[in-house]
């Protein structure tokens, strides 16, 4: 037992060694008026930490995966000039956003597991001695993310990574839409006879959208994915009322050879544009006026398509079942649009694992 009160820089630590050394290094800079910039140091590992070290999780995975160091540039300083409390460093509150996603966790749930968890301490990069963020600090963060839009560099970068991991194929791209239930009520419709103002939603950029003879009060999460293996490429978020052809051309990329879709994206121009860029159109057809009933040979088409089409529901039933986004968090659209990319990061995070890594080298 003399390993256990020798020298502690010999004790083989776990993981996370390497976050927290990144942590220390980058903690401190000073601006060029000379104020020192000051981020909360995380991660100093103690001994306590080493014999809590756990079997590797796909938390891990995720850490080792990923180039974290060009996220926290991307990220930057989130301490202002000056004498002050320090702030948590934006790389970490970025992941406890993530755990937070892939467990569908609100903020103060989130803040609890947080301060509960060594799998989530550890990936977030907090030593047992560490302060965890609250609730708020974790509100704050989203907000930052949303006004000054890094959530889109972010989500551009991890894009980047796994293209140069091969995980980006370019074979087709798969679009679609879902609805997402607003976090507030629908405005009260009036009775018969009813004088005065009528009671708005304390949503004010929800609207309501139909698809069939459902009706939803809420927002619409239009995604473009690529085909091989589902890596969302392309996001956007809208109010409800927005159809599901309008934010369509933003959703292919370009350099894709052919772009999949249903019976909503098919317009003429939109096939003319598709083959300008030389890109296959692979859009369902659907009947008009001038067409009430397709050719058999359109039908057999749409079904081919339908076939490929359908892995693009995917990652709307990773969004709904595990995520909690069947109904949005926030009351307005530029923070629920936050939430939307920010699922795409995870989203596309454990689909790297999930493809790089076999199932019996990982433990969820």
């Amino acid at each position: 037992m003399f390993w256990l009160f020798g020298n502690c820089g010999d004790f083989p630590f776990s993981r996370c060694e390497a976050f927290a050394q990144n942590r220390i290094d980058d903690s401190m800079r000073i601006s060029e008026r000379g104020f020192a910039m000051v981020d909360r140091l995380l991660g100093q590992l103690s001994l306590a930490d080493g014999l809590a070290a756990s079997d590797e999780t796909i938390f891990d995975l995720v850490s080792k995966e990923l180039d974290w160091e060009a996220v926290r540039t991307l990220l930057g300083q989130r301490s202002g000039p000056g004498s002050g409390n320090t702030s948590y460093p934006a790389e970490a509150l970025l992941r406890c956003l993530l755990l937070g996603m892939w467990h569908g966790l609100s903020d103060p749930a989130l803040e609890a597991q947080i301060r509960d968890r060594l799998s989530f301490r550890r990936f977030a990069g907090f030593s047992l001695s560490d302060r965890t963020p609250d609730h708020s600090t974790l509100w704050r963060f989203r907000e930052e993310l949303t006004r000054d839009r890094l959530i889109d560099k972010v989500f551009e970068e991890i894009n980047r990574q796994l293209e140069e991991k091969g995980l980006i194929v370019k074979r087709g791209t798969l679009v679609d839409a879902t609805f997402l239930q607003a976090r507030g009520r629908p405005p009260k419709q009036p009775k018969k006879g009813h004088q005065g103002p009528i009671k708005p939603s304390s949503d004010k950029d929800a609207r309501w959208g139909k698809k069939g003879k459902k009706s939803t009060f809420g927002y619409k999460m239009h995604i473009g994915v690529d085909q091989a293996h589902t890596i969302i490429r392309r996001v956007e978020a809208s109010d409800a009322s927005v159809t599901d052809t309008e934010p369509a051309d933003k959703l292919i990329c370009g350099d894709e050879k052919a772009a999949y879709g249903d019976q909503a994206y098919y317009t003429h121009a939109r096939h003319d544009r598709l083959a300008e860029a030389n890109i296959k159109d692979r859009l369902m057809r659907r009947a008009n006026r001038h067409h009430p009933q397709l050719p058999a040979r359109q039908k057999l088409r749409n079904r081919l398509i339908a076939k490929v089409r359908a892995a693009v529901e995917r990652p709307f039933a990773v969004f709904k079942e595990r995520y909690g986004m069947r109904r949005m968090r926030f009351f307005n659209l530029a923070t629920n649009r936050t939430q939307c990319i920010l699922a795409a990061c995870a989203y596309n995070l454990r689909t790297m694992i999930g493809v790089i890594h076999r199932p019996a080298e990982r433990r969820a």
